[in-house]
């Protein structure tokens, strides 16, 4: 295409984007700010392609507008509180972000670590460590030159932007984020962290990273994303996740979430999986003024396994929202979900876990699970476990549980002697082994212990 043709097509489609933003005023003024963003990227942006999926993100964002609580999946979630922000890419405190590193969770765990601060690639504070060259660890940036072809198969293949207002924003806003590329029956020798800082230090701060992680034919990866925050103005984190399982593969995928303040973080995670694959999936959500995680598993392949775990803590006046979906497209997979809440205060929490059996999918079994522990009388859960099934092969179950600690074994350990702190925390922290039992690194388990203490 000549640069004429192409100059025409870019502004007939802007026009096609400013156009809809004028007609929606739902944004606010945010919605201006993330104009703005959007004018920015036209003028840096060199590729066609990526500049049309661009506008095409943009355009859908700005038809749909941000979620609203009139929406069935965010009947109990409102994001009034981001609209009416002015979020907007911001240039770090580096001292501050080095300060932060190295008091990071898990400083000590031997690892590749990738770190992003607000959305942007800093490889001079990331670490590098395996020796096979080709297992590609880098940014998207990057990755669009060394790996086109991989990045062109797989980029916004996977998690929808048509009627999903906030993956299309991410789609259309994204400065950067983590590629990982492990190749046919590779394993990395240590596992790869993915460092994201909120960094609110100058202003009100937007992050919106694009991780795309692809695993190939019987390869292994295993995957830590830590998020944190510094700076004590609001910032908003929007992140999409796309996850490419070949066939035979294996994948270990954490997630620790740990925005202190005033912060807000939008998750969606999109695995998409081939046949005999395993997946084991856990997010620990520890802090975070508003977190809504979406995590999508859907089993293109037959005898998959998939592992849904996760476990919220919250206090104040935080929301943590839980919504899954697991997609059995094929015969014979197993999928095991259990989602567990230690709630405080006025905190709230909602879960929402989608199983769909397809027509087809037969000998599939399915199990989920949520369980939630009130420390107060004012905390609040809405949950709402689901099961469709098209399959006359199956074994399915679900259900869920709201209550506060047992009293009975409460009152046997203090009977003798135990103080009802330790009490307590022995009873909370039984409640979370077997979420727990399903981490393979110590650190991490011995954070959570931590955090459990912290709750009491």
């Amino acid at each position: 295409m000549t640069g004429s043709k192409l100059k025409l097509k870019l502004t007939h489609n802007y026009l096609h984007v400013q156009k809809s933003a004028l007609s929606n005023n739902e944004a606010g003024m945010f919605g201006e700010v993330l104009r703005q963003e959007f004018e920015q990227f036209r003028k840096q942006e060199h590729s066609e392609s990526s500049m049309n999926l661009r506008e095409t993100a943009f355009a859908e964002f700005q038809q749909l507008g941000f979620p609203t609580t009139r929406m069935e999946e965010w009947k109990y979630t409102s994001l009034k509180s981001i609209q009416k922000g002015a979020f907007k890419t911001l240039q770090p405190d580096m001292e501050q972000v080095k300060a932060l590193l190295h008091q990071s969770m898990v400083k000590s765990l031997k690892a590749n670590r990738l770190v992003f601060i607000n959305g942007q690639y800093y490889p001079a504070l990331s670490e590098l460590l395996e020796e096979d060259a080709s297992i590609v660890l880098t940014d998207i940036k990057t990755a669009r030159i060394q790996c086109a072809e991989v990045v062109e198969q797989h980029f916004a293949k996977y998690a929808p932007i048509h009627g999903e207002a906030m993956n299309a924003l991410n789609t259309a806003l994204s400065p950067d984020g983590a590629f990982i590329f492990i190749p046919k029956g590779k394993k990395p020798q240590f596992p790869i962290i993915l460092n994201h800082i909120t960094d609110s230090v100058l202003g009100p701060a937007l992050a919106q990273p694009r991780n795309l992680i692809v695993v190939e034919e019987e390869a292994t990866a295993f995957v830590i994303e830590t998020y944190y925050s510094i700076g004590a103005n609001p910032g908003f984190t929007n992140v999409v996740n796309e996850i490419y399982a070949g066939a035979g593969s294996e994948v270990e995928h954490y997630k620790l979430q740990h925005e202190t303040g005033e912060n807000y973080h939008n998750n969606f995670t999109q695995v998409f999986q081939e046949a005999k694959t395993k997946i084991n999936q856990v997010t620990l959500t520890l802090d975070g003024k508003l977190v809504r995680n979406n995590l999508h598993f859907y089993m293109n392949g037959s005898d998959c396994n998939s592992l849904l775990y996760g476990l919220y803590l919250t206090r104040n006046e935080q929301l943590v929202d839980n919504h899954t979906r697991v997609d059995h497209a094929s015969p014979n997979c197993f999928s095991d979900e259990k989602y567990k809440g230690i709630l405080k205060d006025h905190s709230t929490a909602v879960f929402n876990g989608k199983i769909m059996v397809h027509k087809g999918a037969q000998k599939t079994n399915a199990y989920q699970r949520n369980q939630n522990i009130l420390m107060s009388d004012e905390a609040t859960v809405n949950t709402k476990p689901q099961l469709e099934i098209f399959a006359d092969d199956v074994k399915c179950t679900h259900g869920a549980t709201i209550g506060q600690l047992d009293e009975e074994p409460l009152f046997y350990m203090r009977s003798r002697g135990i103080p009802e702190d330790v009490a307590r925390k022995l009873l909370l922290n039984a409640f979370a082994g077997d979420i727990a039992e399903k981490i393979k690194i110590p650190e991490l388990v011995t954070i959570l212990e931590d955090q459990i203490d912290a709750t009491i």
